[in-house]
């Protein structure tokens, strides 16, 4: 059984930006105790993922193989289990993990690509992301959090499913909505669906494909004047218009409008209190 350790009570751990104008957040993390390596947060991925060169690296045994779905469709994933994966002090034990190629993200933001943090390591924390200082910080979420600051926003977590944890918040685009969009910081420009561009009348203009999970998808860019979600606010907001969200709101099992990405995320600090299913911005 999975168990989580936080020595002392809260685990601060510095993040670097990969990716130049298309940035993803790279954790230093431990495997079986070994590491640091680089493993990107992404609080998209209901699972945590090893490349197939560091689970070759580290000897972790396949027990077996999986269809997963992502964006850019369907992919195989070998399943697996190590036995601890760790950032800075906050640690899980006994952990599922995917083994999956990550070549064509390493490709993409121009870095070696170790892994991926998802949710099955981030569920157990008080997950605060603060892109000002560069630092992650991973709290135990039974401790009393004396914030500090009034947040712009703060909205009760809702999750896809138990199986496809996406975090669910609703946005306001262009005075529209609310729509429902998914927090993704593996995502690097915040997407729309087709339909939504169609609504709001944004005017795309092609910017050819975007790797994304594994294979190119055709996107158009396009901007919005305002987004919002609560009284967390960006204008002049520049977004894509992707036509992969069907796809994606079948595999999640819930409408999905858009998705939320860094260049949003970046001018908040982010709190995402999976216990307590609580999401703030401030």
């Amino acid at each position: 059984m999975t168990t989580a350790t936080l020595s002392p009570k809260s685990a601060k751990v510095k993040f670097r930006l990969a990716g130049g104008a298309q940035p993803l957040i790279l954790l230093p993390t431990r495997v079986n105790g070994a590491g640091p390596f680089d493993f990107i947060l992404d609080t998209g991925a209901g699972t945590s993922l090893l490349s197939a060169e560091l689970a070759q690296r580290l000897n972790v045994k396949v027990l077996g193989t999986k269809e997963g779905q992502s964006a850019g469709g369907k992919i195989s994933v070998s399943l697996a289990k190590i036995d601890s994966l760790a950032l800075g002090q906050a640690k899980i034990e006994d952990v599922d993990v995917g083994i999956v190629d990550l070549d064509h993200i390493a490709k993409t933001i121009g870095t070696k690509i170790d892994g991926d943090v998802g949710y099955n390591f981030l569920k157990h924390f008080r997950v605060t992301v603060d892109y000002q200082t560069g630092e992650i910080r991973f709290d135990d979420p039974k401790r009393i959090e004396n914030f500090g600051r009034i947040p712009k926003t703060e909205i009760p977590m809702r999750l896809a499913s138990p199986a496809k944890p996406l975090v669910l918040v609703e946005v306001h685009a262009n005075g529209h909505g609310p729509f429902q969009f998914a927090i993704d910081t593996g995502t690097s420009t915040t997407a729309i669906a087709p339909e939504v561009a169609q609504q709001l009348r944004i005017e795309g203009s092609p910017i050819g494909p975007l790797t994304t999970g594994g294979s190119q998808v055709n996107v158009t860019a396009g901007n919005l004047k305002s987004f919002q979600i609560g009284g967390a606010r960006v204008d002049d907001l520049v977004v894509v218009v992707a036509d992969f969200f069907a796809m994606l709101s079948q595999a999640v099992g819930a409408k999905l409008d858009g998705i939320v990405g860094y260049n949003f995320l970046r001018n908040f600090r982010i709190v995402m209190d999976y216990p307590s299913e609580k999401f703030r911005l401030e």
